[in-house]
């Protein structure tokens, strides 16, 4: 009987910590009290977007741990928010329900454009000259001047587009699909320049701010990084994987953040194919583990500092060490 109890004993120690190696984060904060629809962290994760089922879209300081703007597309109502994201340089934000387009000033919170989707909107990007991708339900991207209101480019796939990025000069655009490629795209041309086949329908893409790497991970199967002036493989994260989540290249292109259903994010260096670090949020009951999946996740100033918003609505400060 000792000897059971020892057993589960030491399995509980274990699930709360996590597998082994994995670290813990140094500090969590509740941003939304439920369930996480959308999510987003500024370049250097000083603000966090939170679209969830209590307040709708709300930007808040992650300093402060402060809300800062309420953010919904109808007055009255709490939008049910899709796909969120932040211009590199911070200061524009923009937020889509199934049908609405917001752009945001991340400063005053002013409403800067509405738009009404051409499609159901699943996924969106937005580059600091104000150019907007979206991915839609029709098997298409559409890019738009957010200014001016002007239709630029209309990227075509031949199923669901669920995920889109695009560099920070807005030069280049990766896009995901159902019909099993990621797409890199010249958005000035509208040409198609590298066309990543997979096995599996295309669920997350990122694209590092000069466009130097592209990221893809399929649906459960090859989750890679691609030269984005050859497309060839570069690294591969997982052959096969339990659901990638997010992923995020830092700011100087040489790492990669990727977060998971499993309540994991993990911290490659893209210039050696080296894991570096992997947290592990450890469910409050070890007994029931009921996953948060990482919806965003963000490079700090600080070094060796990051962030990730999971579905539960808590914001995970990760310690690199």
């Amino acid at each position: 009987m000792q000897h059971t109890l020892g057993i589960l004993t030491l399995a509980l120690a274990l699930a709360a910590a996590g597998c082994s190696g994995d670290s813990k984060p140094s500090a969590s904060y509740e941003l939304a009290a439920q369930g996480v629809y959308a999510a987003a962290l500024s370049s250097g994760s000083e603000l966090a977007l939170v679209g969830s089922l209590n307040h709708g879209g709300s930007l808040w300081n992650t300093d402060s741990y402060a809300r800062v703007f309420n953010w919904n597309h109808r007055a009255g109502e709490f939008s049910e928010l899709v796909a969120a994201e932040f211009s590199p340089d911070g200061t524009r934000a923009v937020t889509t329900d199934p049908r609405t387009l917001v752009v945001w000033d991340t400063r005053s919170g002013d409403a800067l454009a509405f738009w009404t989707t051409p499609s159901a909107a699943l996924d969106v990007a937005i580059a600091n000259d104000g150019r907007v991708l979206m991915g839609l339900e029709d098997h298409s991207a559409v890019v738009f001047d957010a200014d001016t209101g002007a239709h630029l480019e209309t990227l075509l796939h031949e199923g669901v587009v669920g995920s889109v990025a695009l560099s920070a000069d807005a030069r280049w655009a990766l896009t995901g699909s159902d019909d099993e490629t990621a797409v890199l795209w010249n958005v000035d041309t509208g040409e198609a320049v590298h066309r990543i086949v997979q096995d599996n329908p295309v669920r997350v893409v990122a694209l590092s701010a000069q466009g130097r790497y592209a990221f893809a991970a399929s649906q459960g199967r090859l989750a890679a990084v691609y030269d984005g002036a050859s497309g060839q493989r570069l690294m591969t994260v997982a052959e096969r994987h339990h659901g990638i989540t997010s992923a995020r290249f830092s700011p100087d292109e040489r790492y990669l953040l990727v977060g998971h259903v499993n309540r994991t994010v993990a911290l490659w260096d893209v210039t050696t194919g080296r894991l570096v670090q992997r947290w592990r949020n450890p469910p409050d009951n070890p007994l029931h583990r009921t996953g948060s999946a990482v919806m965003a996740v963000g490079f700090s100033s600080s070094p060796g500092r990051f962030f990730a918003l999971a579905g539960d609505g808590q914001l995970l400060e990760l310690r690199r060490g």
